[in-house]
């Protein structure tokens, strides 16, 4: 016995709509800005952090500034 059956689609009980993702759910692309955005943030921080923190001129000491400055006259 031989069933004719057209090649049609089944009807859908709900028929396809814009379907608006979940919060949760986030594009390839999405995830890559924000690794992008976040390593460009940390690379900021990081800078700003060095310029802070920064080794400072060493500060000389007293007796060698005095040695090598002219002693002031006294009258």
């Amino acid at each position: 016995m031989c069933l004719n059956v057209k090649e049609e689609e089944p009807a859908q009980v709900y028929p396809e709509e814009a379907q608006i993702p979940h919060p949760s759910h986030i594009s390839s692309k999405q995830s890559v800005n924000k690794r992008v955005q976040y390593m460009q943030s940390l690379q900021k921080e990081k800078k700003k952090l060095r310029k802070r923190f920064s080794r400072p001129a060493p500060i000389p000491d007293p007796g060698i500034v005095a040695l090598c400055s002219p002693a002031p006259v006294l009258s």
